[in-house]
Parts: C-alpha cells; structure tokens; sequence
C-alpha cells in the first residue's frame, strides 16, 4: 500500500521556556545562564563607554604600524650599511683599506648604527690583509687600528667576543713586532729565495728521539719526537725537515676549533696546520703562472709526491703542544706531509690520529704555538739526533707506484712495473730496516705486483725468485686453473666455493730438471704462526694473497702457485696448510679478470735482496734436501712471438 498524503504533526507546547526571549531560552536549556549575564553586562559597557574605547584602540594600532614601518625602515637602512661595509673591506690590499674603511665609518658614526661593528671589521679585514712575511710599518698600522676600536669598545658589554678577538689578535701583532725588532732576526729579514737559511750541524747524542726546529717569523720552535714510537714516521718528519720541504711556507691563518665545526676529527680540538704543500727533491717546481720571463720570483709549492703507512706514538698522549702528521685526503691509512700544532687537545684526536712529538721549552714554545697562524715559516734544521743515524731514510709509496720503497732523490719513473730495472737492497730484514723482494707477472691486460715475505718463508721465496731468474715463467706459462668467474668483490664473497687463478705449469719444457719438491714452511714454524698470527684465529690465505699449489704432499710444491681472489681459512687447515709466501700489492683486479688458459708473458724480479736466491730441494730421483741444481735459461720468446704481442698490444 502506498501513501498518498501525510498529516501534519500538531504544534508542541514543551511548557519549559523561561520567558519569550528565544535566545534566553536556548542558554538556559544548555546550562550556559552565565555566558548570558556576561553578554548583557559586554552591551551595558559598550554602550557606556564606546565613544572613548574606539579613539583609543585606534590610536594603538596607528602606533603599532607605525613602529612596524619605521622598525622595517630602520632595519633596512642598516641592512644597506652592513653591506655598504662589507664592500668596502673587499680590497685586497692593506694600504687600500682605509680610504674605504674611514668613509664608511663615519657614515656609521653620523647614523649611529653599526658603530662597533664597522670598527670591528676594519680591525679584522686590516689583519687578514697583512703580508707575510710581516713587515714593521704594517704591524704598527694594523696594531694602530685595533687599538682605535679597544679604547672605545673594550669596556662595552654588548660585543664580548669581538673585544676578546681583538685583544687576542693585538697583543699577538705585538708580540711579533717585537721579534722584528730583534737585531738578530734583522739579519734574515725579509726572506728572499736568495736568502741562505743558517742551518748549524746536528748534534750527535745518545737519546734516540731527535728535535727539530722551525725559525718562523714569530720566534723558533723546537720540537722533540717520539723516534722510539713511531721511527717511520719520525724519519718521514725528520727527512722533510732536512731537505727543507717545509722552508718558505706558512702555517694556516686561522686556527681551526670546534667553536664552528661540532663535527669531524678535531671536534672539541683546537689545531694549527702547516706543510700541505712544500719543496720535495727531486720534483721539479714551476714559477707561479702569472710570471713573466727573468722575473725575480720564488718558486711555487707543490704536493708531496708520497706517503707513508700512517704512525704516531700509542704511549703518548696528545697534550696542548702536541704535533701529529694529518692523514692523507685520498687513503686515511697514509700520511703525506701535513701535519698540525695542537692548542687545545680533545678525545676526538685520540679517536682519529696519533702524537708524532712535542714541543719543548714549556710555556715559550707554547707562546710561540699559540701565535703561529698565518706564520711564515723562515728555515728547519735538526737540533740533534742519534749518534747511530747517519741519514733519516724513511719508507715511502711513491705516487704511481704500489708499494714501499726507500725515500730517493728523485721519484719513480711510473712506467709500466715489469719495464723497470732490478733493485738491489740491502740484505736485511724488515724488522731492522730492510725490504721485501718485489716481483711482477706481466699479462696482456697488465702487470700484477707481488711482494714477497722472505723473513717469513725464506725458502719459498728463494725458489719462486729463482725460477724467475731462470726465465721458467716466460715460455708458455699459463693459469690453466681458474676457480670461480666473480671479478666483483660482492660478486666473489656472494658465490660459493673457491675463487682463485691457479698457474706456473710450463708445458713446453720437460719435468726432468724441475720435478722436486720444497719443505711447506707453513708446517710447524712458530715464524709462519706467529706472522699470520694463526694460533689467534688470523688468516693467512687472505684475499691477495699468494701461495704454493701442491698435491697430497706437504712438501710437494715446487713451480705451481695460486692467488687468493677470495678469503680461504680452509686452506690453513693445521693438518694440511698451503703455505702463503706473498701479496698482491698491486694489479689485484686484473687477477679476477683472468680467464682460464691466459698466458702469463712473463714474470720479473724487479726488487731483490743483495744475496743469491738458491732453494734447498728435494729431488724425486732420491736423496734428502739439497742446494737446487742450475738450470740453463729457458729460452726466450722469438721475435715473431714479441711482434705478435705488439700487434695486440
């Protein structure tokens, strides 16, 4: 059924409203009989006292927006004289700046607006711009004009750390002149390339730890370092100083501290740094670029052209007047020739560096320390040094080249590594100074750089050494093993089982005079242990690593060897090892490009202690262990076999 109409609903008669007023009848059935005694009581006053409120409220806000613009204008107007003083303490010379500087100093003063601050950037631009090294006419300008902005603003409490910067930086300018001053320091000043720095002879003495000094143009500093901590690096510091890398340079002009960097190696630390770039023999050094021809100039500095393994002492603690050698920007683990002067030691130094010396003479040097921003440094020279030390040889990485070498005059060529020519070195041990046999095995895509640890497995260097004498990996060697195809680093620790390249098998050549067998020195020697530190839980099959294959036999080995693409601890199973005899030092990402079957081309002796490299054998056809007997050389490639190498070359 549907309906057609619908009645209307009677009109409710609620009987509760208090009165006709509708909206008294809303509060009151809401509970909100208060907020209507305070609308009654509003409309009473309003209609009171409305003809005084309006003329006052308006009066208000005709001030308030008045203060607005007059605030903005005045902020702008300021804002135009900052930058009208930042311009004018844009010159780049000292005897320019006030000209600029007084103009807008005065206009400061007729507004008296940024009084103190126009002043405060004369004094400091005015610093900024003195020449180094410093000259006494200067000094007494910009002294002068700090002194103008302390005998107004020292006492104001508005600026606190601009008077102390001020005063900080006033007495240092004194000090300095004083110096100047000095009529032994006259002699020398100011420093021409021509100058002859007065470098006296190193004394000779019992104490293993040497003090160099720096003659800078704020007084000298005597350094002591720590030779019994950290000899490499010491010898690296010392040989610098020596050569005099650091002669002619400055120190940064500004501290650095952690009142504006939180973060990084030197937070809460305050440092000066100096010797980024200097004078390295043997680098031939360029006349500045804006020279003309017969110009009177110095010489420009350049970066050192290498590094060495980062050291510093673990038993000293930084201290204020502690140096450290900075690390290398390209590889943290090295250091160039940086280094710093700490003012304010902190933990984060602790954390990230490591003490190489101190300086002397309590608080004179540090008074010295504390000046040395933007100090140029005149000359270095060794105070003393050991009497057992003829001459500070430190080892070093040669830019280009993959591993340490004795510090030279001039650096190496970095031509291709099997190109170059044997070197000969004392016959020592590292341990006392000595170094490592160096070897290359030339492929088609390049050279792989081997460094061989004779003090550890002195027999199995001799033998690899002396079957690369003997030209044994030159003819139809191949890598015809190759485990695993991964050649990135993911790629190789992702796939399972072993990755390495596996060759030294000369097919071409009879077994006869090579089928002998040499002692594994991985077995029962305490110096393999205790190198590889293996009793620890240490590996010696590590990645880049190099090591002799052999069968079943330990002591089968003999021409065969393997390199590690890949950690194997496996292989230093206790029972039966596979004895680790080198690294890779350079050329370890062509090794994972090898393929099976690429020929080795050839291998080289290219650093060699100053001794014959002859293994004790143990020949198959009977006998106990013996010197190995020679060989003649393996014949070398045809000259269709080299020319046919330069074709793909």
């Amino acid at each position: 059924m549907v309906r057609k109409s619908v009645k209307p609903k009677k009109k409710r008669n609620d009987g509760v409203a208090a009165s006709k007023d509708k909206s008294r009848d809303v509060l009151a059935r809401t509970g909100l009989s208060g907020g209507a005694a305070f609308i009654d009581g509003a409309s009473k006053f309003l209609a009171s006292y409305g003809k005084f409120i309006t003329p006052v409220v308006t009066l208000v806000i005709i001030a308030f927006g008045a203060y607005y613009f007059w605030n903005k204008a005045t902020t702008e107007s300021e804002q135009d004289l900052r930058n009208e003083i930042e311009k004018a303490a844009k010159v780049d010379k000292l005897d320019e700046l006030p000209g600029k500087m007084e103009e807008v100093i005065s206009k400061a003063d007729d507004e008296e607006m940024l009084r103190a601050f126009a002043r405060y950037r004369y004094a400091i631009r005015a610093y900024e711009l003195l020449e180094r090294p410093y000259k006494a006419d200067q000094l007494t300008q910009v002294v002068k004009i700090m002194d103008d902005y302390l005998g107004e603003f020292k006492d104001s409490e508005e600026h606190p750390a601009w008077n102390t910067r001020i005063t900080e930086l006033r007495d240092g300018l004194k000090a300095d002149a004083e110096f100047l001053d000095n009529k032994e320091n006259q002699a020398r000043l100011p420093w021409t390339h021509h100058s002859k720095p007065d470098k006296p002879e190193p004394k000779l003495v019992d104490d293993p730890e040497p003090i160099v000094v720096f003659v800078t143009s704020v007084g000298k500093l005597r350094i002591k370092l720590y030779g019994n901590d950290a000899g490499n690096a010491v010898a690296h510091f010392v040989s610098l100083c020596d050569e005099g890398f650091f002669d002619r340079t400055d120190f940064n002009s500004t501290a650095f501290s952690n009142s504006f960097n939180a973060t990084g190696p030197f937070r809460n630390a305050t440092i000066i740094t100096a010797g980024a770039k200097g004078r390295p023999i043997g680098v031939e050094l360029e006349k500045p670029t804006t020279a003309k021809d017969g110009d009177d100039v110095d010489l420009v500095t350049v970066e050192n052209p290498y590094t060495i393994d980062y050291q510093g002492s673990t038993t000293n603690a930084f201290e204020a007047g502690s140096i450290a050698l900075n690390r290398d920007d390209s590889d943290p683990m090295r250091a160039r020739s940086e280094f710093f002067v700490v003012l304010e030691p902190s933990d984060s130094l602790v954390q990230n560096f490591a003490p190489l010396g101190k300086i002397l003479d309590g608080e004179d040097g540090m008074r010295i320390a504390r000046r040395l921003g933007g100090a140029t440094i005149y000359y270095t020279y060794i105070e003393q040094k050991p009497k057992d030390v003829k001459k500070y040889t430190p080892l070093v990485y040669y830019d280009g080249w993959p591993v340490a070498t004795l510090k030279r005059d001039k650096a190496p060529d970095p031509v291709r590594f099997s190109k170059l020519e044997t070197e000969v070195t004392p016959n020592k041990a590292v341990k006392d100074g000595g170094l490592n046999p160096l070897v290359v095995i030339e492929l088609e895509k390049g050279d792989i750089v081997i460094e061989l640890f004779e003090d550890v497995c002195p027999n199995t260097v001799a033998n690899f050494i002396n079957l690369i004498q003997e030209h044994f990996y030159n003819t139809e060697c191949e890598f015809y093993r190759v485990e695993g195809t991964a050649t990135d680093l993911a790629e190789i620790y992702q796939a399972g089982g072993a990755r390495i390249i596996q060759g030294g098998f000369d097919q071409s050549q009879s077994r006869d005079r090579f089928d002998y067998g040499i002692k594994n020195e991985a077995v029962d020697s305490d110096l393999y242990k205790n190198f590889f530190h293996v009793d620890e839980g240490g590996l010696a099959n590590a990645r880049g690593t190099i090591a002799m294959a052999r069968t079943s036999d330990l002591n089968s080995a003999s021409t065969e060897f393997f390199i590690n693409l890949k950690d194997a601890p496996n292989w230093d199973a206790k029972n039966s090892p596979y004895c680790v005899f080198g690294e890779v030092k350079d050329g370890l990402d062509l090794a994972a490009q090898v393929k099976k079957d690429d020929k080795i081309l050839s291998a080289k002796v290219i650093r060699r202690r100053d001794h014959d490299y002859v293994p004790e054998v143990k020949y198959k056809e009977g006998g106990g262990y013996v010197k190995k007997k020679a060989v003649d050389d393996l014949p070398e490639k045809s000259e269709e076999e080299d020319k046919d190498k330069e074709d793909k070359s």
